[in-house]
């Protein structure tokens, strides 16, 4: 949009509010809304959506006048925007969220034959009392010096406490939106050979699509999703704390929404079923942390049947997620760290 029509158009809007005609500067940011909107390229960079003028203008008609609608008219515009997205030859974000397990994310790091371009990894071990906790924050130190090879950067939040799997997974989509699209993989994974590269002709950007690597009941292990999938869809609910029916609440969502592409690639499917005969590596590994998982499982169980879950917003949720902590014992110390060398992973 010409920068001297914007001017125009702001410099109008005031005028009709010096003058009191709130239905004028109604009527003008219609059509400020609608020709900022068609003038936009077919798909936009951020800079050519970038409006603060509108935006404000907006904004103030909503609060002076009450009336949001040509707020909510605007938002609905934006749904139908495609923004500019890029073509990736390596796979540009890789999720991991992580309880324990150090040696169980070498493994999934040594599985890796195409390169990534950012490794998000949240730590959800802090003030777990899990017996490898230190192990695995001195690995995911090290990783960050020394990303292996084949992967540009490795970032890493640590929360607090354990945020659970939809919270994680959540923080890394919000933490790298530029992505233009995201693979996330519990670290008990693997990937067969040659899968990584045949997903990434698989994945189009520019399109809501979600694909998963391993077929039902798993396909919450290991998955692709574009950036336009949560943007119609939303995050994950982290209602679902820490771990499980998260999946099935998101699944539920995405067949929900008649613009959402669910992806089901058999081929590279049965090439990871293969890979990844076990599951819950994670949960298995720890008598403590399943018997945890069986309270808390329930929970969310009852989460995920309830009508309250389908309402915002969400009553209970202190409740929920004060019940839901895995208190643990303390563990006895470990007699040796069970992690070696970090892994250089395959280029």
């Amino acid at each position: 949009m010409a920068r001297l029509e914007q001017t125009r158009f702001a410099r109008n809007y005031i005028t009709c509010l010096q003058k009191g005609d709130m239905a004028a500067a109604k009527s003008l940011l219609h059509l400020w809304t609608r020709t900022y909107f068609s003038t936009l390229p077919s798909s936009p960079c951020r800079g050519e959506l970038t409006n603060p003028d509108l935006w404000g203008c907006l904004a103030q008609y909503a609060s002076l006048s009450g009336d949001r609608t040509p707020v909510d008219d605007f938002w609905r515009q934006l749904d139908g925007v495609c923004p500019r997205t890029s073509t990736p030859t390596a796979i540009p974000l890789l999720g991991v969220p992580i309880l324990n397990r150090p040696d169980l994310l070498l493994r999934l790091l040594d599985s890796l034959d195409h390169p990534v371009e950012t490794l998000a990894i949240v730590d959800n071990s802090i003030a777990s009392g899990l017996r490898d906790s230190a192990a695995l924050g001195r690995l995911l130190a090290q990783l960050e010096r020394e990303p292996p090879a084949g992967i540009g950067q490795v970032r890493v939040a640590r929360p607090f406490s354990n945020q659970g799997v939809a919270s994680s997974w959540n923080a890394i989509l919000t933490a790298f939106p530029e992505a233009p699209f995201a693979l996330l993989v519990n670290n008990d994974v693997v990937f067969a050979p040659g899968v990584l590269a045949r997903l990434i002709e698989r994945v189009d950007p520019s399109r809501p699509q979600f694909l998963p690597l391993l077929p039902s009941p798993q396909e919450f292990s290991a998955f692709a999703i574009t950036p336009a999938v949560w943007d119609r869809v939303g995050l994950f609910d982290a209602n679902f704390h820490p771990a499980y029916c998260e999946d099935i609440d998101y699944a539920e969502r995405l067949r929900a929404s008649d613009s959402v592409e669910w992806i089901t690639p058999d081929d590279l499917q049965s090439l990871q079923l293969r890979a990844n005969p076990t599951t819950s590596a994670t949960i298995a590994s720890d008598p403590r942390l399943e018997a945890c998982n069986r309270t808390t499982f329930l929970l969310n169980s009852l989460w995920l049947h309830s009508r309250r879950r389908l309402e915002h917003p969400h009553r209970g949720t202190w409740m929920r997620r004060w019940l839901s902590q895995w208190m643990l014992e303390p563990a006895p110390p470990p007699t040796a760290d069970p992690v070696g060398p970090v892994g250089s992973g395959r280029p």
